[in-house]
């Protein structure tokens, strides 16, 4: 009986955004899992989501991976109690409650919204770690300039923007992924 009402339970819950201060995205996320888990909230709090991009930099000739919050200031979560949640969100640190419409009404998310959201999110999650970063060295492999080594500028689909030094100046190079390898 119990995991009857557990899975009428789960299929009745919609996603809310909910508004948060920038850079405390993550632990009001976490507050609210908590309570969800062994709070007041138990069984009331579905997925709490914090979409993540990964990206990569060198920081003293090593490449390092930052995580950057997708849309700052907003935490996506599948709930089926919105009254308990408007009260326990008044008293987290970090959050101004639930995103709302110009009525004050609570609106939940479509399933488009949501679907396109979590693929983002999982997108951005397998990212593969040999990729081009911008500020590498790499060595130009095909066209006038192979052999030529240069440092990438930017990195937009499979164009790279690259400075390369002719004559003691840097000019700058536009080629696709394939034409160039690491150092």
């Amino acid at each position: 009986m119990s995991t009857e009402t557990e899975t009428i339970s789960k299929t009745n819950m919609k996603w809310y955004v909910v508004r948060t201060q920038n850079l405390r995205e993550k632990s009001v996320a976490e507050k609210i899992i908590k309570e969800g888990e062994k709070g007041e909230l138990i069984g009331k709090i579905g997925q709490v989501l914090v979409p993540l991009e990964k990206s990569f930099y060198l920081k003293d000739n090593k490449k390092v991976i930052r995580e950057t919050v997708v849309f700052p200031g907003y935490i996506f979560m599948e709930t089926n109690s919105i009254g308990q949640l408007k009260y326990f969100l008044k008293g987290v640190k970090g959050t101004s409650g639930f995103l709302t419409d110009r009525k004050g009404d609570v609106e939940s998310l479509t399933e488009l919204e949501i679907n396109r959201m979590i693929g983002k999110q999982k997108e951005s999650m397998d990212v593969k770690v040999d990729l081009f970063v911008v500020g590498e060295e790499v060595t130009i492999t095909e066209g006038p300039f192979s052999t030529m080594k240069a440092t990438i500028e930017s990195i937009k689909e499979q164009k790279v923007t690259l400075a390369v030094s002719i004559f003691g100046r840097k000019t700058p190079l536009t080629l696709e992924l394939h034409q160039i390898n690491k150092k």
